[in-house]
């Protein structure tokens, strides 16, 4: 049977970046790594706010990336 193994998690950052030239959004994006796996979501919440009120930006989305190494 096969296993899943988590790798690591990131938390990926978009920023709002003005509007392109047919008045679209455009979006910034930064990452971190070395999030601890097992921290709920109001913890990173928490986290994200607190990380995205040192930028110049705003803040769009946070999203929450998990890679795993699948093994038979």
């Amino acid at each position: 049977m096969a296993t899943a193994d988590l790798k690591g998690t990131k938390l990926r950052f978009a920023y709002n970046d003005g509007m392109d030239q047919k008045g679209n959004p455009k979006y910034k994006f930064k990452s971190y790594g070395y999030i601890n796996g097992s921290a709920t979501a109001d913890e990173m919440h928490s986290a994200a706010q607190s990380l995205a009120g040192l930028s110049e930006k705003n803040l769009f989305n946070v999203e929450k990336i998990q890679n795993f190494d699948i093994n038979a």
